[in-house]
């Protein structure tokens, strides 16, 4: 018996046991394994998404509305797009900017801040394109951060800390819901998950296919802050006032 034969029956009978030790690394599943068995969680994820979406966003509604969102439910793209409209003419709004999630632009389509005089401007910049001029991309953060009114769709919400969650892309900029002083997401079926579980799972699946990217946001309510006197202070950092919308 050599040495290691040796080292590892001490720790046997130390332990109680007379089979041999069997390597972890022996069991442990293969790379294609971890593929298939993160495919089907994947799956199930998304499955539930849709099957208990009227659920999910009943309770998005509620978790939201407790952590500072302004919450409407509409039920198709139209009224969706008509509530852009009348929270922009409640604040008087002179300017948007608005990314180019597919819910911004299904409500967007009929062209309801037509004839409006209000200055609607898609943001459609990727920051990590070389070929996108550092000129063009200050403009844009500079038009961004004189906009009275942020629209952007989400990837995913969270139904248990209603949180939205919007992943930057070319058609994401995260300055759209972060620079104006008010924001407004809007989430549709099937993109709500019930909790931060699933929204991993999710990332985890972006990372095996390379499309993890550096950073997402997560956006719980209003922008607050405290100061040295724990005073609450909604605003100073991010937009003080936060409509989410839920279509369908």
């Amino acid at each position: 018996m050599n040495e290691r034969a040796e080292f590892l029956a001490r720790i046997r009978g130390a332990l109680g046991r007379t089979d041999p030790l069997r390597s972890p690394t022996a069991e442990a599943p293969s790379a294609q394994g971890r593929a298939v068995e993160l495919t089907a969680r994947v799956e199930a994820v998304q499955a539930a998404a849709e099957t208990d979406a009227d659920r999910l966003m009943d309770d998005l509604a509620v978790t939201a509305e407790a952590s500072g969102w302004i919450v409407s439910r509409v039920s198709d793209a139209q009224e969706a797009g008509q509530y852009l409209l009348d929270v922009s003419r409640d604040l008087e709004a002179r300017s948007a900017v608005h990314s180019l999630h597919r819910a911004v632009r299904d409500a967007l389509r009929g062209e309801p801040f037509a004839g409006t005089g209000i200055e609607l401007t898609p943001v459609a910049v990727d920051r990590d394109n070389p070929d996108v001029e550092a000129s063009s991309r200050a403009s844009l953060r500079a038009l961004m951060a004189r906009a009275d009114l942020g629209i952007t769709g989400v990837d995913y919400a969270i139904a248990e800390t209603g949180t939205c969650v919007i992943i930057p892309a070319a058609g994401a900029s995260r300055l759209v819901s972060l620079l104006p002083p008010v924001h407004i997401a809007l989430v549709e079926r099937g993109q709500v998950l019930p909790s931060l579980d699933e929204l991993f799972t999710m990332r985890r699946r972006d990372f095996a296919s390379g499309e993890l990217g550096s950073h997402m946001n997560l956006i719980t309510g209003p922008s607050r802050t405290a100061d040295i006197e724990y005073k609450l202070v909604t605003g100073v950092h991010g937009p003080g006032e936060v409509h989410i919308v839920l279509i369908g």
